[in-house]
Order: structure tokens, then C-alpha cells, then sequence
């Protein structure tokens, strides 16, 4: 997220921020709206959502409420692209429209922060500044205090620091921000050390992104049990946030009737994709496979198949190969082609066909093919991704060396 916005809220300077670090202050956001690609206005901007903060650091930015046809939704601070004095703009594709749900330890900014008293005046606005840490990464760094009433003298800048105290988490907020701080298969294990009644208290507290990563980390037994202490619709969005090969081995281990629950929430596209890969043998490349591909078609150019490995956030092991398909290119495709790796594309001109850069000698898989003999095939070509072609040559998946390990392995128990 970028930000052209040096002031507001009447503080016109912030003494305490590294030089030439631009704030972003929550009045002048406030102020705008919330502005898909094109420019149009989605809905207006009502408050801003910052995450707990660990200890010794400030609360970071998590995102926007929205209001939008009478609704307020939540909008993830990753999906915007730059706060200008427009408004907040999205970086394109849709907004979810579910209703915004507080979570325990959350702070709002104009709600639980603007008017709050310190000993030199009300805090009238709330300055961010980028993390140095995390490029597009955006953290409470100052406040802003009136002195009087008079509308004329403008506020003092203070650090948050002066504040912090006021904000000090509680026992549910303290938990969250600790795992927070934590790798998501070390903070599984922390999770699992925990009574029933406080792993649940945690996940329904959780954002769906992390229950998701932390799910992914646990034998599927655990997880059902998860999943089975959520709301039907936070359960659904944590399903949304998995990849599509960890969420039907979750589904697998459920109740029929409990399955089909959550599979009538989904939207139709993921239920569909869902309920081909339950048709699938557990212990076959059907069973283990993703359809979540970096997929193009054959006269696609190098720069746009770089580009859209960019702008993926699959696991690393999808994140250096792509797979070229005649249309249509999400699975199952039309007929598949072959596969670049990208260290290739990178040797190749930007303006080269993708489909001039195929290596016709990878081998490829059955959704039938056992477990063992995709794990023999991945170990003999020194491959960590295999492409799952289907009688009609229409690639319908991809099975990673880390679906192997952890189907072959299981998970890693401490």
C-alpha cells in the first residue's frame, strides 16, 4: 500500500517520524472512500482495524471498514493499493460483502482511539507510518492531541508510546499477538498444548487467513475438532482460506452431513472444485493434488507469465514453475502442453512465447497414480511439482513434493 498523504486532522508535521517517511493519518482517510481500480466508488470509508500489538511494538493496520449498501464489510489492508486524497483504492477483483465481525483484541481507530483523554488533551487523530520491516506493512506510530478549544492552534504530535498503556491486551488479546509472532507450524504446537475451551476461545478469535495456516499444521482429527467449535461461517471462510488439496482432506474426515453444511455455503466455484477432488482416492495423485496453479495459455509472453508468478501468494513449491494449457486454463483446462520452469523464462526475452519455451520431458501423472509411485517419479526427475493429466490430456491438478511429504510423513509432531 502506497501512500501520497503527508498530513491530517490539522497535524501538519510529525517531529517524531524517520525523515521523509510519509504518515498516513486516519481523519484524512476517513475523510474518503473506498474506490475500486477504476476509480469508482465502492463504499465509504467508516473506520480503521488495527491488529494487537506485540510487546514493545505498536498495533499494526489489518484493514478498512466499508459500508456499502447499508452494510459494513471488512476489507484486508493487503488488497489496497494506494491512499491518495481520493480515498483508499483496491488493487482490483471483488470485495467479500459479509458483514463485519469485531474480533476479541481488535482496536478500532475512530471508535476505541480518537477522544480518548491523556494528561495533554484528547487524542484527536492517529498517524501510520510504513514498517520498516515489511514493505506495504503499516503501523500506529503517532497521535495527535488537542490542547484547547480553540480551533486555531493545532495539535501537539506525540508518540504512541505516551498511550500505549491504555490499550494494555487482556489475556485472549496477550495469546493472539504471541501467535501471532510465531511460525505457523510453531504456534500449531502452541495451540495444541491448550484446553479445548481456550483453543476455541483463540480460533474464533483468529483471523480466518491464520486458523487456516495453523489447520494446514495439525493432523486432520484436531482440525475437525476446530472447525466443529466455529460458527458455520466462520468455519466456511477459514475453508475459503485453505488450499483446495488441505481443505478436502479436511472435509474427508468429516461427517457426511457435516461436510455437506459447509459445502452449501460455499459459492458455487469452489464448491464444485471441492467436491471433484472428494471423488478422488486418498492415496492416489487425485487425492493429494491442487488445482491452484500458475496456468497460461501458449502464446502468452515471458513478461506476463513472470508477472503472474509475481503476483501469486501459492506455496513457494508452485511459485517457480508454470504449467501451459490450451484454453480454457483453469482446471480442468483444455489440452495440456507442458510445463517452464521460471530460472528458463528468466534466460528468455520478455516478448518470447511461453509456449516456445516448453521442456516436452517432464513427465506427468494420473489423478490414479498411487502416492508411492508420484513420490518415486518426483525423486527420479528431481522435480518439486508434477502436473495430474486426465485421460482427455486436460490438466486437472498439481501434486507438490510437500503434499508427498506430509501424506507420506504426516505432520510434524513435537
Amino acid at each position: 500500500m502506497t501512500t501520497s498523504e503527508q498530513s491530517a486532522g490539522g497535524a501538519t508535521a510529525d517531529p517524531g517520524a524517520p525523515d521523509d517517511t510519509p504518515v498516513l493519518w486516519a481523519a484524512r482517510v476517513l475523510s474518503g472512500a473506498l474506490l475500486d481500480a477504476d476509480g469508482s466508488i465502492v463504499g465509504g470509508l467508516k473506520d480503521i482495524i488495527v491488529s494487537p500489538a506485540l510487546a514493545g511494538q505498536a498495533p499494526a493496520l489489518r484493514g478498512f471498514i466499508v459500508e456499502v449498501d447499508r452494510r459494513e464489510i471488512f476489507v484486508h489492508e493487503a488488497r489496497i493499493d494506494a491512499v491518495d486524497r481520493d480515498g483508499v483504492h483496491l488493487r482490483g477483483g471483488t470485495v467479500d460483502l459479509r458483514r463485519f465481525k469485531r474480533r476479541a483484541g481488535e482496536l478500532l481507530v475512530k471508535a476505541d482511539i480518537v477522544g480518548i483523554a491523556t494528561p495533554h488533551g484528547l487524542v484527536v487523530d492517529v498517524g501510520f507510518v510504513e514498517s520498516p520491516l515489511l514493505v506495504g506493512s503499516w503501523a500506529i506510530h503517532s497521535v495527535a492531541v488537542g490542547r484547547g478549544r480553540l480551533r486555531r492552534r493545532p495539535p501537539d504530535i506525540h508518540p504512541w508510546a505516551m498511550i500505549a498503556p491504555t490499550f494494555v491486551p487482556d489475556s485472549v488479546t496477550g495469546d493472539l499477538a504471541r501467535l501471532a509472532s510465531m511460525h505457523k507450524a510453531d504456534a500449531a504446537t502452541a495451540l495444541r498444548s491448550l484446553s479445548a475451551s481456550r483453543r476455541a476461545e483463540l480460533t474464533a478469535a483468529l483471523d480466518a487467513s491464520r486458523v487456516a495456516d495453523l489447520l494446514e499444521e495439525l493432523p486432520e482429527a484436531e482440525q475437525v475438532a476446530i472447525i466443529r467449535q466455529l460458527d458455520t461461517e466462520d468455519a466456511v471462510a477459514v475453508l475459503e482460506e485453505m488450499e483446495a488439496d488441505d481443505a478436502t482432506d479436511l472435509l474427508k474426515e468429516m461427517t457426511l452431513a457435516d461436510r455437506e453444511v459447509l459445502l452449501a455455503e460455499l459459492d458455487d466455484e469452489d464448491q464444485l472444485q471441492l467436491r471433484s477432488l472428494l471423488s478422488y482416492r486418498e492415496d492416489t495423485a487425485g487425492g493429494m493434488m491442487t488445482p491452484n496453479a500458475v496456468i497460461v495459455g501458449a502464446d502468452a509472453t515471458v513478461a506476463e507469465a513472470i508477472a503472474r508468478l509475481r503476483d501469486t501468494d501459492l506455496p513457494p513449491a508452485l511459485q517457480v514453475r508454470i504449467f501451459v494449457a490450451d484454453k480454457p486454463t483453469a482446471p480442468p483446462t483444455g489440452r495440456y502442453l507442458g510445463t517452464v520452469t521460471l530460472p528458463r523464462l528468466l534466460k528468455e526475452p520478455p516478448t518470447h512465447r511461453v509456449g516456445d519455451c516448453i521442456d516436452a520431458t517432464v513427465p506427468t501423472v494420473t489423478p490414479s497414480t498411487p502416492e508411492l509411485e508420484v513420490a518415486r517419479l518426483l525423486a527420479r526427475y528431481d522435480l518439486i511439482t508434477v502436473a495430474v493429466v486426465d485421460n482427455a490430456q486436460r490438466l486437472v491438478g498439481v501434486v507438490s513434493v510437500d503434499d508427498v511429504l506430509v501424506r507420506l510423513v504426516g505432520p510434524v509432531r513435537r
